[in-house]
């Protein structure tokens, strides 16, 4: 099962709804001290513990080599408080379609 590490554009709920309802290993960057953090910290952070970094910053990540990233475009997502449900769905349904993901990009469906 993949360990996500879910990026500072999406709501820490989302990693909570991963964990509570899912039963998935997933941590919000604010949860571990990387609010605000650069991009490769947080690549650093996720290869170093093994985590797919959840996150919408293709460019930004485009250079990260050796850890598995996941992008998920916030405009494929509903609006307010109902983006962390959806965010947390497509996470646990990729993951169960991928349990062991390559290293690089992946883009999983958001329908």
């Amino acid at each position: 099962m993949t360990s996500f590490l879910i990026d500072e554009m999406f709501p820490v709920a989302a990693a909570e709804k991963l964990r509570d309802a899912y039963g998935q290993d997933a941590v919000h960057v604010a949860e571990v001290g990387l609010r605000a953090a650069d991009d490769a910290q947080v690549a650093a952070t996720a290869r170093a513990e093994g985590r797919a970094v959840v996150t919408e910053n293709v460019a930004d990540f485009s250079a990260e080599r050796e850890v598995v990233l996941v992008f998920v475009l916030k405009r494929n997502l509903p609006t307010g408080g109902a983006q962390a449900a959806a965010l947390a769905k497509i996470l646990d349904r990729w993951s169960q379609e991928f349990p062991d993901p390559y290293l690089g990009p992946h883009w999983p469906r958001t329908d």
